[in-house]
C-alpha cells in the first residue's frame, strides 16, 4: 500500500508539472521581456523544487522496498527458528541421514547412565533427533533405572537397544568411534556388542507418536 501511494503523489506531480508548463506557454504569448525573464527564473526554481521532490520520493521509495524485503527476512528467519525449536522439543518428526546404533546386552551389564552418555555424545557429535527403541529423546527426557530395569519417559527399554541419531552421519560416527570413546567403553563390558550403520533416509517421529 505504502509503494502504491508514492507512486499516485509521483503521478500527481507529472500531471501538475504538464498543466503548469501548459499554462505557461499561453502565458508566453502575451508577456513583456521582463516578464519573460521573471518566467525562466520562476521557472528554474520551480524546476530545481520538483527534481528536490522527486529525489526525495525515490528516495523513500527504496526504504519501502528495502524494509519490505527485510521484513521479509524477518519473517522466514523467525519461521526457521520456529522449526529448529520444534525439532528441538520433539514436537514434529524428523527424517535425513544419520547413523542407526545396535546395542546388545546380553547379561544386562548396561546401566541407564550408559545410555546417557551416549546419548550425551550424539548431541555433542551434532545430533538434531534421537530415539531409542522408538522413544523420542529430548532435552527433558528422563531416563533412570531400577530393579526392573532402564526405563525412558515411565516406558521400559531393554536389549537389544535400536538407538536412531539424524544428523551428519560421519560427525556421528566419529564423535562414537574415538579410540577410547564411548563405544571402546561399551563394548568392553561383558557380553555387550556395539555396532553401527549409517543411512541416508532415516525418519524419527515427534514424541506424541513415539510415546
Amino acid at each position: 500500500m505504502a509503494i502504491a501511494v508514492v507512486t499516485v503523489v509521483i503521478g500527481v506531480l507529472i500531471v501538475t508539472q504538464l498543466r503548469a508548463q501548459q499554462t505557461a506557454a499561453q502565458a508566453l504569448q502575451a508577456a513583456t521581456e521582463d516578464d519573460l525573464g521573471k518566467i525562466v527564473s520562476d521557472q528554474g526554481s520551480e524546476v530545481n523544487e520538483l527534481k528536490a521532490e522527486a529525489a526525495d520520493l525515490r528516495l523513500q521509495l527504496f526504504q519501502i522496498k528495502r524494509a519490505s524485503n527485510n521484513s521479509a527476512a524477518v519473517m522466514e528467519e523467525s519461521s526457521k527458528n520456529l522449526n529448529d525449536l520444534k525439532v528441538i522439543a520433539g514436537l514434529t518428526k524428523v527424517s535425513g541421514p544419520g547413523i542407526e546404533i545396535q546395542l546388545i546386552d546380553e547379561h544386562s551389564a548396561l546401566a541407564s547412565s550408559d545410555l546417557v552418555d551416549l546419548i550425551t555424545e550424539l548431541r555433542g557429535g551434532g545430533a538434531e533427533a534421537i530415539s531409542v527403541n522408538g522413544v523420542r529423546v529430548v532435552a527433558r527426557t528422563g531416563i533412570m533405572q531400577d530393579k526392573r530395569g532402564i526405563f525412558i519417559d515411565q516406558k521400559q527399554v531393554s536389549s537389544p537397544y535400536e538407538i536412531l541419531a539424524i544428523g551428519d552421519s560421519k560427525m556421528l560416527s566419529d564423535a562414537l568411534t574415538i579410540n577410547g570413546g564411548i563405544r571402546d567403553k561399551l563394548s568392553s563390558l561383558p557380553g555387550v556388542v556395539f555396532n553401527i550403520a549409517e543411512d541416508n533416509n532415516m525418519e524419527i517421529d515427534s514424541i506424541a507418536s513415539s510415546r
